[in-house]
């Protein structure tokens, strides 16, 4: 029950006295039973709101229970065809809360690797180009939201509310997101995401050295992501994933 009643409240988040009120259960039982699923990693309590999201083993579960294939192997293929394209670091990446979660690394052949996040880690969301991707595709007040609940964050990541909405609004109208390393300004990278299901987010992104990723070449990662991605995004019509694609032809970068 409280599993369910996190889910529905899952993008803004849930207090304890609401889940409580909506279970009819006593005070110390719901927060026992919640301390049991946030220790488990079915749960997470946001900082430093104390709200109650689902976590990153309720979303593979929920994943699972669709009937999808686990989320690295589904992805893997296409994956490993951009960087072996590209020649660059490519990653899948998925929304947990307002964090945004790398699942998995492919390395493409160029001896220079950019390996800005490690698989397991966890970035907010906008410190990353995926992450930013994932933003454009909220409303302005679920993404102001989100500032606000970590404001002290994106204040070290160099991010105003005005510039947060500002990259918002230019990934919605490109179809991806464009991100440099926030902590050595040595990398950059383009991110597209995508829902994955009726609830979540996904996306895969390119990351390199600053000099392979001159803006033209930007432009076109991008693109080519945005092209790759469509074929695994969720389908509101049918309420399922769309079959599998055939490999696009596109041009090595």
């Amino acid at each position: 029950m409280l599993l369910k009643l996190v889910g529905n409240h899952h993008p803004q988040g849930v207090r304890l006295r609401d889940l409580i009120t909506e279970t009819g259960q006593d005070r110390s039982t719901v927060h026992r039973l919640l301390a049991c699923l946030v220790e488990e990693g079915f749960l997470e309590r946001a900082a430093p709101s104390k709200l109650y999201r689902l976590g990153m083993e309720a979303m593979q579960l929920g994943l699972m229970s669709a009937g999808m294939a686990p989320v690295v192997d589904r992805f893997r293929p296409v994956m490993q065809r951009v960087a072996r394209q590209s020649g660059d670091t490519v990653f899948l990446i998925v929304r947990s809360g307002d964090h945004a979660l790398c699942l998995h690394r492919e390395e493409g052949p160029y001896p220079v690797k950019a390996f800005v996040v490690e698989p397991g880690s966890r970035r907010l969301l906008g410190a990353s180009s995926v992450g930013m991707s994932i933003l454009a595709n909220l409303t302005d007040a679920e993404v102001l939201a989100s500032y606000a609940r970590h404001e002290a964050e994106y204040g070290r990541l160099r991010f105003t509310a005005d510039r947060l909405m500002r990259a918002v609004r230019d990934a919605r109208k490109k179809g991806y997101s464009e991100a440099q390393d926030f902590r050595s300004d040595e990398t950059n990278g383009v991110g597209c995401s995508f829902k994955l299901s009726r609830g979540s987010f996904a996306g895969i992104s390119i990351a390199a050295i600053n000099s392979r990723m001159p803006p033209e070449r930007r432009r076109e990662l991008g693109q080519q992501l945005v092209h790759e991605v469509q074929a695994f995004a969720w389908s509101p019509e049918t309420d399922r994933e769309p079959p599998e694609r055939k490999p696009a032809r596109t041009r090595s970068a």
